[in-house]
Formats: C-alpha cells, structure tokens, sequence
C-alpha cells in the first residue's frame, strides 16, 4: 500500500514538471482577415514539399499557381508555408493548420513570412477557403464565412450548422471579398 502511494506521488511531481504546449487560434472577422492580407489570390495547388525547421518540426510549402490576384500583387505563382507535414517516417501536425494538396484549389489571404520569400495564411486555416465542386451542379463554391454581428449590418449571427449558410459561386465569394476591402461595406449574409 505505502509502494502504491509513493508510485503516485512520484508520477505526480513528474507529470507536474512535464511541459505542456498548447496552440490556441481566436477565429478572426472576415473583415479582419481580408484587411490583413497583403495578397489575396484565387490558385490551384502544383506541389506540395515538406522542409524541416530545426527545433519546430515540420513545415509543408504548397507551390500555388495563382488563377486570379484580389490582393496585392503576384506573379504566375506564389509558395504558401503552412506547419505540418511528412519527412520520411515522421509526421508533424498542428491543429489549426490547412493541409495542402496537389490539384486543390483555393482562395488564400495571406501575409509575407518573416523567414525567408515564402507567404502564410492569416490565422491558419481562416486565411484558406478551399474551392469545392457542388455535387448537384458540378459548379466550384466556396463556403462562406462565418458572419457575426460585428460584422453584418442589421443581421443576425450566423452560426456553425446553420442552414442559411449556403454554398457561394466563385465569382460571388470574390465579390464579396472585393466589397469588403471597399471602405464601410457591410458583409453580404450567406450567400444566394
């Protein structure tokens, strides 16, 4: 009984001294994310290679080719660094983190790295709304952004699951976009 009871404590003071890391992301407004970005681009996903970041992990850079810039200024590509990924037999993940995939497309808000002449999507995943194919069209969309109150004019919040939050076009997502980086535009709700 005294062998199980010091057992515990010693698990105890081990595990109090064990370090702990966390990653917490506070979703951002839309308005937020576009007024943040220094280049928004619409692009389709070429390549995707894995680099090693001594004492971090991993990071993947996703080489996209840009179809259409809403932001900023690009040539016929930009590299997209993101962390998370495979090198050999090790995988690094960060929860929060986009993963990129050949032939994806998306619409990316993102910020020059500190680092070297690659860029990073504004909160992570909040800074890439991937290009979906309706399945009853055959029509690329986008999801929308959540709307909340701050954000929509005489609207309600939108929350997750909510029905009225329906599949835009790709050129009404990028309209959006657009009326949002006009000075004092409220954001449309949802939508067709």
């Amino acid at each position: 009984m005294l062998m199980r009871k010091v057992t515990a404590v010693v698990i105890g003071v081990v595990l109090a001294g064990a370090t702990l890391a966390a990653h917490l992301v506070i979703p951002s407004e839309f308005r937020d994310v576009v007024n943040d970005a220094s280049l928004i681009v619409r692009g389709r996903v070429t390549d995707v290679r894995a680099v090693a970041v001594p004492g971090m992990g991993i990071d993947s850079i996703a080489t996209v080719a840009v179809e259409n810039v809403l932001k900023g200024s690009a040539s016929g590509f930009v590299y997209v660094r993101v962390p998370g990924g495979v090198i050999g037999r090790t995988r690094f993940v960060m929860v929060g983190a986009p993963a990129f995939k050949t032939g994806q497309r998306a619409v990316l808000f993102l910020r020059p790295s500190t680092a070297d002449t690659t860029f990073r999507p504004i909160g992570l995943t909040m800074g890439v709304y991937p290009i979906q194919t309706e399945a009853a069209t055959q029509r690329p969309v986008i999801l929308p952004p959540v709307v909340t109150a701050r954000t929509a004019t005489k609207a309600p919040p939108t929350v997750r699951g909510d029905p009225g939050r329906k599949p835009m076009t790709v050129p009404e997502f990028e309209s959006m976009v657009r009326s949002v980086m006009a000075p004092g535009q409220a954001i449309p709700r949802g939508g067709r």
